[in-house]
């Protein structure tokens, strides 16, 4: 593009002038352009690595490192010991901005006593140095008339985005269970933050959950427990609450509530419907969620995954299973297995996956029938898969790009996505398709980190 500017049709424009100009001023004006073109040109060249510049890009490493690349030339630049469990375990293992990082093992209720030890131990890294903090995961007995009384809680820490805090959300059950079973539960879900060293609790939120009986004899067959969705980068200001049942054959959904911050109080909006799965967030006004499959009991394929961005008000769906895959016959699902919205917010992208593999037979869905069409195509676009595409938040309808056998792990800037692609770390254009790619080898998208 460069080569084709023309630097007197461009001092014209900039001064609104006619094409009709005096050629006494031309060669002076010719002159600065010809100083101004190659320093034009060298900003546009290097604009997609400096906005890399302010994203920071971690990897973990087997046995146990956090290795951080440059994400503008994917240079190594420092490497913090972390757990082995961290790499194991990749979802139970946080890092902000600022490079503080956080890992906890995953816990939730019911709490097996044999694992209560290894539960209580959070490790941290301050940006500088590590330390190990406790955490109150607790489980008491007591006996009620005829009834066994258990008294349990399960705090989860959670990073902040400005590094001031750590952020602690925890259900607390009473549940009565005879001869092993459950009878009733009694929960309370409660948030607080603390500084970095685990103290000097500050409350944050809680939420009463009524009385509920578990008919089915297991408490988390029946009743809700809070479950929070925090951005990628730490509690800043906002988080979202879902009250969450893991049902016996699917789960559901009961509320939804978004908190949110102002003047240090946290306040809490009901979201209706309630969300299901979380992808991203960038403020009160714009979530990313998927719709999951209602199949169960061996089966895949009984619904219509969706990916729905909520923007402002109103409702956009980026991603429809049966509109791009029309696959109702057959026990194969297409859904988002994460997603990601870009800095501007004008555009979305996803990670398509399936849970089908190419060359491995298909089954009919509970209520298919034999359709030869179908199954071509369906077994045409498990080849591609996973495939990262991107699509306009605004029009759902254009797809901006798409790149098969890939994973995302994030926005680089408005124009450039991070994927795994050949097991190595790519920057992809979405408007032009260049690549600049890396010799950073990943064995797990779920180990790459860009904050």
């Amino acid at each position: 593009m460069c080569a084709h500017l023309d630097s007197a049709s461009i001092v014209r424009k900039m001064r609104g002038e006619s094409t009709i100009y005096n050629h006494s001023d031309l060669a002076v004006r010719q002159a600065i352009m010809r100083r101004l073109v190659p320093t034009f040109c060298a900003l546009l060249l290097f604009a997609a690595p400096l906005a890399a510049q302010s994203k920071r890009l971690w990897v973990l490493r087997a046995p146990g490192d956090a290795v951080e690349y440059d994400a503008a030339t994917f240079a190594e630049k420092q490497t913090v010991k972390v757990p082995a469990d961290a790499v194991e375990s990749p979802q139970n293992f946080a890092v902000n901005h600022l490079g503080q990082m956080l890992f906890a093992a995953s816990v939730s209720l019911p709490i097996n006593e044999s694992d209560l030890a290894a539960e209580r131990k959070v490790w941290f890294w301050d940006g500088r140095a590590a330390t190990t903090l406790s955490r109150d995961v607790a489980r008491s007995t007591s006996t009620t008339g005829s009834n066994l009384a258990i008294t349990e809680s399960a705090p989860v820490p959670y990073l902040s985005s400005d590094g001031t805090h750590l952020y602690w959300f925890s259900n607390q059950a009473r549940r009565l269970q005879r001869d092993g079973v459950d009878l009733s539960t009694k929960t309370t879900w409660l948030s607080w933050r603390t500084d970095l060293a685990g103290v000097g609790r500050e409350d944050v939120a809680s939420v009463v959950i009524p009385d509920c009986s578990c008919p089915t004899g297991s408490c988390e067959e029946s009743c809700p427990y809070g479950e929070v969705w925090i951005p990628a980068d730490g509690v800043g200001n906002f988080f979202l609450m879902t009250q969450f049942v893991s049902g016996k054959t699917q789960p559901l959904y009961e509320a939804t509530s978004l908190y949110e911050e102002n003047a240090g109080k946290w306040t809490a909006t009901p979201l209706d419907p309630a969300l299901r799965r979380v992808l991203d967030a960038a403020n009160a006004g714009t979530i990313l969620e998927a719709i999951p499959d209602i199949a169960c009991c061996g089966w895949e394929n009984e619904s219509d995954d969706q990916t729905l961005l909520h923007l402002h008000g109103k409702t956009v769906t980026v991603f429809d299973e049966r509109v791009v895959y029309n696959n109702p016959d057959y026990d194969v699902s297409f859904y988002t297995e994460n997603g990601a919205l870009s800095p501007d917010l004008g555009s979305v992208a996803l990670t398509i996956v399936a849970t089908s593999q190419p060359n491995t037979p298909i089954q009919l869905a509970e209520q298919g029938q034999s359709n030869s069409e179908e199954s071509q195509r369906i077994r045409k676009a498990l080849v591609d898969l996973p495939a990262v595409e991107v699509k306009s938040a605004e029009d759902s309808s254009r797809r901006i790009a798409f790149v098969p056998h890939a994973t995302l792990v994030g926005w680089v800037s408005d124009k450039e996505i991070l994927i795994v692609e050949g097991r190595l770390l790519v920057a992809y254009n979405v408007t032009n398709g260049t690549r600049r790619k890396s010799s950073v080898h990943v064995e797990d998208p779920a180990h790459v980190f860009l904050r």
